[in-house]
């Protein structure tokens, strides 16, 4: 068993092709659930339609996933910049390309971007707190006393507070999955900037 920590170091482990391969020919009802949702090109996700295998657990999660993206209490910028290092800190690099989009449409520049994926790099302002909630419950599944005055300084309401807590948990949590079941990159989706590739 390997003691490597891909989250160091923003690494996918995977060795292989998908060890679930999407779903082809849905029923009519997975189908319509696809066809509402996030797509590349025009086309349905991988990892959506790998989760198309169990139709409840896909509709369920479409509706927690949109939480973040559609419905968000935090600032779009807040949102993809704590997206992208805990994509990152999870070793995701499925669900990292496929926000490097959104992050540039909300404002985090190239080099940010790139900062992101630096294990050392820590940031100034809110963007250091939102850095540190990444890190710190991607790594140790809680916050310190001290980043969490830091959190309710920037986020002095509860609801935005926990949307800051859950985005890493997500992360964190389809992280596993997706890089399990070793879902694909969809063709033309980003994966981590070449100084981190493997």
């Amino acid at each position: 068993m390997s003691t490597e920590h891909a989250s160091e170091r923003g690494t996918s482990r995977d060795t292989g092709g998908p060890r679930i391969l999407p779903v082809v020919d849905p029923d009519a009802k997975v189908a319509a659930m696809l066809a509402t949702g996030w797509q590349h090109n025009g086309a349905p996700l991988n990892l959506p339609r790998t989760l198309a295998h169990h139709a409840r657990l896909l509709e369920r999660f479409s509706t927690f996933a949109g939480l973040f993206l559609m419905k968000s209490s935090l600032p779009a910028r807040d949102r993809e910049l704590l997206t992208l290092r805990s994509t990152f800190r999870a070793g995701t690099e499925y669900y990292f390309g496929h926000h490097i989009a959104t992050a540039e449409r909300v404002g985090i520049d190239g080099t940010t971007r790139r900062a992101l994926t630096d294990p050392s790099y820590l940031g100034e302002g809110a963007d250091a707190v939102l850095i540190a909630v990444a890190d710190e419950l991607i790594g140790d599944g809680v916050l310190s006393d001290a980043t969490w005055t830091a959190l309710t300084g920037v986020y002095p309401e509860p609801a935005q507070q926990l949307e800051a807590l859950f985005i890493p948990g997500f992360y964190r949590m389809v992280a596993g999955v997706a890089n399990t079941i070793r879902v694909e990159r969809e063709p033309g989706v980003p994966g981590w900037p070449m100084d981190h590739a493997d």
